[in-house]
């Protein structure tokens, strides 16, 4: 499986910490995996959209301009 390293400033880091350990989750990266996940779920559904049906979707989300 291909892996993807990401930078996270420390008070962002602090936030998962802290937000993945009320949440119950095992570290922070399941936390980021989950969210990660749901948001891509939410924008692009597994039923496989067209990308520009998805550009709009990310647009109105205010992901893109």
């Amino acid at each position: 499986m291909p892996r993807m390293k990401l930078k996270l400033d420390d008070v962002t880091m602090d936030r998962v910490r802290m937000v993945a350990g009320a949440g119950g989750y095992s570290s922070p990266e399941e936390f980021v995996m989950h969210v990660l996940q749901r948001e891509l779920d939410s924008l692009a559904p597994q039923d496989a959209e067209s990308e520009e049906e998805i550009r709009r979707k990310m647009e109105g989300l205010g992901y893109m301009e």
